[in-house]
């Protein structure tokens, strides 16, 4: 990247999607890839998965070890 130039990274919500935003970044002369470069967290079908996964009824907030934790995911598969 040239120095001085800006870039902005986002979560790619509506806010930082919206028209009137990219017009503005547009004139102050901001670059806004949508999605962050080496972040493997991006992938909305994944985190919609970690989510349902936390908010699972029976989700434990922490595995004792990693047994546990196999248990409980074998279990949540099946749910």
């Amino acid at each position: 990247m040239p120095a001085g130039q800006l870039i902005l990274y986002n979560d790619c919500g509506a806010p930082m999607s919206a028209r009137s935003f990219d017009a503005l970044l547009t004139t102050l002369g901001i670059e806004a890839p949508r999605s962050r470069p080496r972040v493997s967290n991006d992938n909305p079908f994944s985190e919609a998965g970690f989510k349902t996964l936390k908010y699972q009824p029976g989700f434990p907030g922490c595995f004792r070890d990693s047994l546990h934790a196999r248990t409980w995911g074998r279990e949540f598969v099946t749910w």
